[in-house]
């Protein structure tokens, strides 16, 4: 703001009363002199004066642009107080979001960690088990070896038995003729026998007739 106190040149005052008979006899254009000094200090002070309120109204206009400002300032301000608690909702809202994705983040890294570690516990399982398996594959080749070898031998033993079978068949069903046969033929020489009694009981009782004949 501008300087406003001025120095002000000071009207001497008019002496109207004369003190003493000496005074009383100052001319006149002294009086005259003076009169005119004091207009035209009065003049320069009212000059002053009215440079002084040019000056006050200027810095008041100024004061007044500077408030305008200063208010408008403080509406932006709060307004931006406003968007700024606003901003700052939405920064907190997105911080407890991220917050939260991150905790659940690494909760599932935890998780997917002792997956990782289960997982690595099952592949030892598993290879061990390999080891076992192939193990047990070669004991198992091992074993089908020796039982082709065993089949083998079982094919041959079940060939020789085939064969054995058929020819003890072919001996029962020669037998069976054979006894068939001779059931047939035994059947026929005990009918003859029957037949050669009857004969014989028929011969003894005609020669025992005749000799009883015979002896009359």
């Amino acid at each position: 703001m501008k300087q406003t106190a001025q120095t002000l040149l000071v009207i001497c005052p008019l002496i109207l009363g004369f003190a003493g008979a000496a005074q009383a006899r100052t001319d006149v254009k002294a009086k005259v002199q003076q009169l005119n000094d004091n207009v035209s200090a009065s003049k320069a002070n009212l000059q002053q004066y009215e440079s002084n309120l040019s000056t006050v109204t200027s810095n008041l206009n100024e004061t007044d642009r500077a408030l305008k400002t200063i208010t408008a300032q403080k509406a932006a301000i709060t307004k931006q107080t406003s968007q700024s608690a606003k901003d700052q909702t939405a920064v907190d809202t997105a911080k407890s979001e991220v917050e939260q994705n991150l905790k659940k983040e690494k909760d599932l890294l935890l998780t997917e960690e002792r997956q990782i570690e289960d997982l690595k516990a099952a592949l030892q399982r598993v290879e061990a088990n390999k080891v076992k398996r192939q193990a047990n594959i070669t004991a198992y080749e091992e074993r089908l070896k020796t039982v082709e070898t065993d089949r083998s031998a079982w094919t041959e033993r079940s060939q020789s038995i085939t064969d054995l079978d058929s020819a003890l068949k072919a001996k029962e069903d020669e037998a069976k003729a054979e006894q068939k046969r001779l059931q047939a033929k035994k059947a026929e020489y005990e009918d003859e026998i029957g037949k050669w009694k009857k004969q014989v009981r028929v011969s003894e009782r005609a020669a025992v007739n005749f000799r009883s004949l015979k002896d009359q």
